[in-house]
């Protein structure tokens, strides 16, 4: 009889142990699919502004679940021309990359002045940028410190700038920029039309870089940049040129010396 009761106690010892095996296996199974869901505040934001820094509102009460390896990024394209500014944001989550902030100013004041900034991160709702006054504090420009003989059309606008009036440049500026960005990914497909002084040379508003976050941005500048006026010794302006139309009359100029030696 004895031997009968601790075998039977010995049985009943292995199956609860067994039990707590289990119990334990499936906890922490729980566990590890709670730690993979992550969520990430979504959505997405396209205006002009006249004071983004006091203005805009990057904030959504939208939210979503992420696939597992993802991250939540945040990602904003400001560009300001004049007075009114164009500010292109996205939220949400991205299957690739790694955990990082980035901040970029690509074209500086004075002028035309572009930035950017993404925010790649990975715990859930780190997605949660309420407003640019970190990232947007750009220079404002007195009426002393603009040119008096540079003007350029002048204009940033979703989509085509219905009107774009020539005004004074700031000193600094040389040129005139006229270009068409299309934004593409994060949710977003927008185009984007920048008018306005700079020093920038060629089209390189965005100095050649072409993504932000998950969006990809295409540069295009139907217009070549022009170039600020020049007089020469004699006091008589040089027209304003392009510089394929330059590389254009020096062909014509070189065009005889290539026929006479070949």
């Amino acid at each position: 009889i004895l031997l009968s009761y601790s075998t039977s106690r010995k049985e009943a010892m292995g199956t609860r142990h067994i039990q707590n095996v289990l119990f334990l296996f499936l906890l922490g199974a729980s566990s590890l699919t709670l730690a993979q869901n992550l969520y990430c505040h979504k959505g997405i934001s396209m205006s002009i502004e006249e004071d983004p820094s006091s203005t805009f509102n990057w904030t959504t009460e939208k939210v979503e679940t992420c696939d597992n390896g993802a991250l939540c990024q945040e990602s904003v394209l400001i560009i300001k021309s004049g007075a009114r500014t164009a500010v292109l944001a996205t939220k949400g989550c991205i299957s690739e990359g790694t955990q990082s902030v980035t901040f970029a100013q690509h074209s500086p004041p004075p002028g035309i002045i572009t930035v950017s900034y993404s925010n790649y991160c990975e715990d859930s709702l780190c997605n949660n940028q309420k407003n640019l006054v970190e990232l947007w504090r750009p220079d404002v420009t007195p009426a002393s410190n603009v040119s008096t003989t540079l003007h350029c059309p002048t204009c940033v606008a979703l989509g085509t700038c219905l009107r774009a009036p020539a005004l004074p440049c700031p000193k600094g500026t040389d040129r005139c920029y006229q270009g068409k960005l299309r934004i593409i990914g994060g949710d977003i497909n927008s185009a984007l039309e920048v008018k306005g002084c700079t020093s920038v040379t060629g089209c390189r508003l965005m100095s050649g870089i072409l993504t932000i976050g998950p969006m990809w941005v295409n540069e295009m500048c139907p217009y070549q940049t022009l170039i600020q006026p020049r007089k020469i010794e004699n006091g008589a302006p040089w027209l304003p040129i392009s510089v394929g139309r330059f590389e254009f009359l020096l062909q014509l100029l070189l065009l005889p010396l290539l026929v006479l030696f070949s």
